[in-house]
């Protein structure tokens, strides 16, 4: 039966239900196409990689300046991560350049649980992230001293699988609510890297004490890693200082070089990004404003730049 054969007010019902699945539909589609918006791309291996882009405008091309590589965490995307996280903001102010580099598979994910000569996921995402920042460096006046990871979640724990693997490239790492499964007792390969980390002792997803599995892996007690993490480092001093009711820091320093590594405890704070844009805080537990992780991350990466 046609719409024309049905009576004229049901026949407008129909009409009015029609149009408005079709727009709930446009409007789907159009925030699918902004949550996994990108601007680049480039190919690894035989794999083509995606990823956004920001440089701010007015930026001088004759003066080296500062990149910044914000990882998304699982489930999240390029975009979601630089609205999340208000980076961009800070590249206005500061004058640098962000990259959100995209993670593979379904849902969107990164592999930094095991190191890269043993696991050949790592080794693809590593390589990314490498391939990445020299295709940066290449249109873009960088300074190669001045060259720093961070990321959420999973990202977080590739952001300090870098710091292993890649001290090359990178001068310093910040870390929120990361998945940490990269063992940090390796071996060091090179130069120990400067690390700053946000963990919330609210966190569901990725519990600030461990004693869970993600992606199929022990999640270890934050603790724990950072302890091991800074042993890397060569730290030897560890001093705990509550800063307030919702917020208490280990700085851990002693090392060669003035390597420090420093953790953040959001005593009110779920696994979300500080000071950032909130997550649904049924899933997530609540964001915390008790710190701006990005501005704290950048004042902490522009004290270690890399030689």
């Amino acid at each position: 039966m046609s719409h024309r054969s049905l009576p004229f007010g049901l026949a407008a019902l129909l009409a009015l239900a029609s149009t408005a699945l079709a727009f709930r539909l446009v409007r789907a589609i159009g925030q699918l196409r902004t949550f996994f918006r990108t601007n680049g791309e480039l190919t690894v291996g035989q794999t083509r990689r995606r990823y956004l882009l920001h440089v701010p405008e007015g930026l001088d091309p004759g003066r080296a300046v500062p990149l910044v590589v914000v990882i998304h965490g699982f489930m999240q995307s390029p975009a979601h991560q630089a609205e999340m996280s208000r980076w961009d903001e800070l590249a206005d102010d500061a004058g640098l350049i962000t990259v959100y580099p995209m993670g593979t598979g379904v849902p969107l994910r990164w592999a930094a649980h095991e190191p890269a000569d043993s696991s050949t996921l790592t080794r693809d995402h590593v390589d990314f992230i490498r391939q990445l920042v020299a295709t940066i460096c290449a249109a873009y006046t960088i300074d190669p001293g001045r060259i720093y990871a961070c990321g959420m979640s999973n990202g977080g724990g590739l952001a300090c699988a870098l710091a292993c693997e890649l001290p090359d490239v990178f001068a310093a790492i910040g870390s929120v609510a990361g998945l940490y499964t990269y063992p940090p007792d390796r071996p060091t390969g090179g130069r120990p890297v400067p690390l700053i980390a946000f963990h919330g002792a609210l966190d569901r997803i990725v519990p600030i004490g461990g004693g869970v599995r993600r992606l199929s892996y022990d999640v270890p007690a934050v603790a724990d890693w950072m302890d091991a993490y800074a042993r890397r480092c060569g730290c030897t001093i560890r001093a705990d200082e509550h800063l307030s009711d919702s917020l208490d820091v280990v700085q851990y320093s002693g090392a060669p070089d003035d390597v420090e590594v420093i953790w953040y405890t959001l005593r009110e704070g779920g696994h979300t990004w500080p000071g950032g844009i909130p997550l649904p805080e049924v899933i997530t537990g609540p964001t915390s404003d008790a710190i701006d992780a990005t501005r704290v991350m950048w004042e902490f990466f522009t004290r270690h730049a890399r030689d």
